[in-house]
């Protein structure tokens, strides 16, 4: 998308508004439009290339599928062998809840496109806040945690990951940091959750709690139904090609063996996704 956009060309390419020199309203309306519209395509176009609430895109998958039954996140079986799949049973336990997700306001309007500029601009502002918090949170946790080998390895490739989408987002905004902006409340709560795991569960349980935003977002971004000519095409194609499976799969499955730590998993997944719901809805309550 083109960064330089000029309002007066999407005037130009409006029809006639004013039926007469008196209705002064009718244009003052249109020009408003307009800025509306520009402000929109401006923003998109800083994001054409991340989305905040998710690590960059460095690996891709091929999903298809129109229902939540067959398109999770390029999932594979939820069994291997006879250990069930925890990856695949954290996602399809919350369907429910995932589906609750998908019908909420904001995403709504966004697939219809008449999303307001601002309902954006606000998510889009908190989700950097986001980013930048957990950035932190990871930097800490893969100092923190010696061993096992591969579960040190997924934290420092998680943080590594965040800390180039943190860095790029804050350079596209012009922000040093994020001290000034004014964190809503259904977020503080969700990274409080996030702290609370850091600090009281074991170290893998950050892992899965770090799974719901990410096997969410590519999961909404192929059940939208967002064309190119929607303004909000740019979220669903920077989404919608994220693999998840590669990251949490394997370490999940091997790190969440007995039936305690399922259990605990599955109440701190349940969470998360709930602070996802929360979230998407506080941005444009019913």
């Amino acid at each position: 998308m083109n960064k330089h956009i000029n309002p007066r060309d999407l005037e130009e390419l409006l029809p006639d508004l004013t039926l007469s020199s008196a209705d002064g309203n009718m244009e003052t309306g249109k020009r408003c439009w307009v800025q509306t519209c520009w402000l929109v395509l401006c923003l998109l176009s800083t994001f054409c290339r991340t989305s905040a609430h998710s690590e960059d895109i460095r690996d891709v998958c091929n999903i298809q599928g129109s229902s939540s039954g067959d398109s999770k996140w390029c999932s594979s079986s939820a069994r291997q062998g006879n250990d069930v799949d925890i990856y695949e049973a954290l996602w399809v336990e919350n369907l429910d809840l995932v589906e609750q997700i998908l019908q909420l306001p904001f995403l709504q309007h966004m697939q219809r496109g008449d999303l307001p500029a601002d309902s954006y601009i606000n998510f889009m502002i908190q989700d950097i806040y986001y980013l930048v918090t957990v950035t932190d949170m990871l930097e800490e946790m893969s100092r923190r945690v010696g061993g096992p080998p591969d579960l040190k390895e997924f934290l420092v490739e998680r943080h590594q990951s965040y800390k180039r989408s943190s860095t790029q987002m804050l350079q596209e905004f012009n922000l040093k940091g994020v001290s000034d902006i004014t964190v809503i409340p259904v977020m503080k709560s969700y990274l409080d959750e996030y702290q609370r795991v850091m600090e009281e569960e074991e170290a893998i349980m950050m892992a899965v709690s770090l799974m719901p935003c990410s096997t969410l977002w590519v999961w909404l971004a192929n059940q939208l139904h967002i064309g190119y000519g929607n303004a909000y095409w740019i979220w669903k194609k920077n989404n919608m090609y994220r693999n998840p499976e590669k990251h949490y799969k394997d370490v999940l499955n091997k790190h969440l063996k007995d039936d305690k730590k399922i259990k605990r998993a599955k109440e701190i997944f349940r969470k998360q996704m709930q602070s996802e719901h929360d979230f998407f809805k506080a941005l444009v309550p019913n």
